[in-house]
């Protein structure tokens, strides 16, 4: 028996040399070389698969009954005969749902060797993009911001000036006639570093509950259970951290304190009912021309600051939101779209509290707000601490950052 296995260790030696060589060209994660590989590639890994077959079949006779005689002394999950060809597989979906059913640590750690970071077994394909559409459902800046998926820490240089343009004469009789040129390069002064954030999401589920949902409505149901749990308890930490981290050990929230310079102060601890409609318009105004024409260009606000700028009168104690042409003095059902013609969007971690600098409201080019995402996400297996209740806790691992890359593409209003 000692022949298939060595030659079992060489070729998955060789998958391993050729996956690194493909990560390492490509910047991809190796999942994806079934994809997004070159045919030399996709031709090289269809060999190894036929290879590894073939001593597969070699070596299932002889371990047949060393297998038995295990079963017979220590019960334990029976590895499935279907060939795991990546995360993306449904193999690799029944294999993982069937082994969170009973809690089978042995066969969890059997998945990891397709994981493609050190935490855990990376989820199923089908389940992460699960949870990554239902995440964007919940995060209202994901769904403003730019969202990046990246592999690695890295550092981001940033332009800080642009080039000069000086006009020029076409002959000796146009006007400006020996004009020289200034010579000026875009400069990259600004380094931005981006460097992950480690989430962890419990999820407990009895037994009996994972059991029936495979059996009854196949795997999808238990992996739709999973990432429903997850992407709203994710999507509410994540949104938090993008609204309000301090950017050192946190993401950098868009509304933390002291960040942005272009800032109209409503004064030291005052509350944010004393806003006026002079703080919006001069808010509004501190944001540079060049970044107003953007179509993510919008306010990021609260619910309080809503309902206060909602209230607004003119002298004649008229409603300042009137919209659909409602009439003068109406306060009609419904809220306009706007916030003097930009259009907003409400963050409920968005500060409203009184107190020192505090951010009540950001508007700005929303292009300039980057969040990135570490590539896969991963998860670890818990059945034993709530074992006497028959509950597995299923931990999901995700990893994130955010990053303000041009700081006077904002303004705020702070109290």
């Amino acid at each position: 028996m000692s022949e298939p296995i060595d030659e079992l260790s060489s070729i998955n030696h060789k998958y391993r040399a050729a996956l690194t060589a493909y990560q390492a060209r490509t910047g991809l994660a190796p999942q994806t070389v079934d994809t997004r590989g070159s045919g030399e590639e996709k031709e090289k890994f269809a060999r190894m698969d036929a290879d590894m077959s073939a001593t597969e079949l070699l070596a299932q006779n002889a371990a047949l009954a060393s297998r038995l005689s295990k079963l017979e002394s220590t019960p334990q999950f029976e590895r499935s005969n279907k060939k795991i060809t990546g995360l993306g597989s449904d193999e690799y979906a029944e294999r993982y749902m069937h082994a969170l059913a009973r809690g089978d640590m042995q066969s969890f750690r059997a998945v990891t060797a397709l994981a493609n970071d050190s935490t855990g077994a990376a989820v199923p394909t089908d389940l992460e993009r699960r949870i990554v559409e239902k995440m964007y459902q919940s995060n209202v800046l994901r769904q403003i911001a730019v969202v990046n998926t990246i592999d690695s820490k890295r550092t981001i240089s940033v332009e800080s000036a642009l080039p000069t343009t000086t006009k020029v004469a076409e002959s000796a009789a146009d006007p400006g006639t020996g004009t020289s040129a200034t010579l000026s390069y875009p400069t990259f002064g600004t380094q931005i570093s981006v460097a992950f954030t480690k989430y962890v999401t419990p999820v407990k589920m009895s037994q009996e509950f994972i059991e029936d949902s495979i059996g009854s409505g196949g795997i999808g149901s238990g992996m739709e259970y999973v990432a429903r749990k997850c992407a709203m308890s994710m999507s509410l930490k994540h949104e938090e951290q993008f609204t309000i981290g301090d950017g050192s050990g946190d993401p950098q929230g868009i509304a933390l304190s002291g960040l942005l310079t272009n800032v109209t102060d409503i004064g030291a601890g005052v509350a944010i009912t004393t806003v006026d409609a002079d703080d919006v318009i001069d808010c509004w105004h501190a944001c540079p021309v060049a970044y107003r024409n953007s179509p993510k260009f919008r306010w990021f606000i609260s619910d309080t600051f809503l309902k206060v700028i909602r209230k607004l009168k003119t002298t004649n104690g008229d409603y300042i939101f009137s919209p659909n042409n409602s009439g003068v003095g109406q306060n009609v059902v419904g809220l306009p779209g706007s916030i003097y013609g930009t259009p907003y969007s409400v963050g409920q971690y968005m500060p409203t509290a009184t107190l020192n600098a505090n951010v009540f409201a950001v508007v700005g080019d929303f292009n300039y707000f980057e969040i990135f995402d570490r590539t896969g996400i991963t998860s670890m297996l818990d059945p034993y601490s709530g074992a006497l209740t028959g509950q597995t806790t299923l931990y999901v691992y995700s990893r994130t950052d955010s990053r303000v890359m041009q700081n006077e593409a904002f303004s705020a209003i702070t109290g």
